[in-house]
């Protein structure tokens, strides 16, 4: 189900994409055609070869909103339910705080265990489990048909095609070739990763489903256009993007 992030207002003043342009990709230094475009040899006359097999998935790394039930064998006073706040830190007995914020359920187990055995137990058997997922969401904008929010599962695995493919596909102006994946990382930081989105689907053609990047929550992926597009987002009547004029002003008030 598609999630719209509440009230918010993307406004591009200037074109998405950059000012020149790249010849199209061809053969690669082999000279193998495959290397650059899609197989164009029938279906009933490829033979099949094996099933490739994906890396494996990132592990799931806890945020805020998440509720936790944390018990310590034994220790009846030790037991705690509590929801990770904003700022991702929360307090437990005797020990004070423990991050949990872009932390595993195994990391914070172990934090917990160890700072308990340090002063209070011989064996502190220290379980953390996840009663309630916050929503986890995903982002596309640029390009794209259908750009704005997608929550994803806490178990399930998405990637930037996956992505693109769920918010309609690309526009017929989108710059796959100049595409961006905006991750948050720790302390609050961005990281941004410059990729080819056509490169991608050439190498997943060739049985490389490997570079087809896995995304984690708060991922923004961008897909430059060659327009000048306008996103309003959020509760309005109608959501959405729609191309502005170069010789054309326009306001926050005028978009909504």
């Amino acid at each position: 189900m598609k999630k719209l992030t509440s009230g918010l207002i993307l406004m591009l003043a200037a074109s998405c994409g950059p000012a020149e342009t790249r010849p199209a990709p061809g053969p690669g230094p082999t000279g193998d055609p495959a290397a650059a475009t899609y197989s164009s040899v029938p279906p009933s006359q490829m033979e099949p070869g094996p099933l490739p097999k994906l890396p494996p998935a990132a592990p799931l790394t806890l945020i805020a909103g998440d509720l936790l039930h944390i018990t310590v064998f034994r220790q009846k006073d030790l037991e705690l339910e509590v929801r990770v706040p904003e700022g991702g830190l929360f307090a437990y007995p005797l020990i004070g705080d423990v991050a949990a914020t872009g932390c595993t359920v195994k990391v914070v187990e172990t934090d917990i265990r160890k700072r308990l055995e340090e002063k209070y137990l011989n064996r502190a058997g220290v379980t953390v489990t996840v009663k309630e997922y916050a929503p986890r969401s995903v982002y596309v904008m640029g390009g794209i048909q259908k750009p704005g929010g997608y929550e994803i599962h806490p178990n399930r695995r998405l990637t930037v095609l996956q992505l693109i493919s769920t918010a309609g596909g690309y526009t017929d102006r989108a710059q796959k070739e100049y595409s961006q994946l905006i991750r948050r990382k720790a302390n609050d930081e961005r990281e941004l990763i410059r990729f080819s989105a056509a490169e991608v689907e050439r190498a997943v053609a060739r049985g490389k489903v490997e570079a087809d990047i896995e995304l984690f929550p708060d991922d923004l992926v961008v897909i430059p256009s060659a327009a000048r597009v306008v996103y309003v987002l959020g509760q309005v009547n109608k959501p959405g993007s729609f191309d502005l004029p170069a010789d054309t002003r326009i306001t926050v008030s005028m978009a909504v």
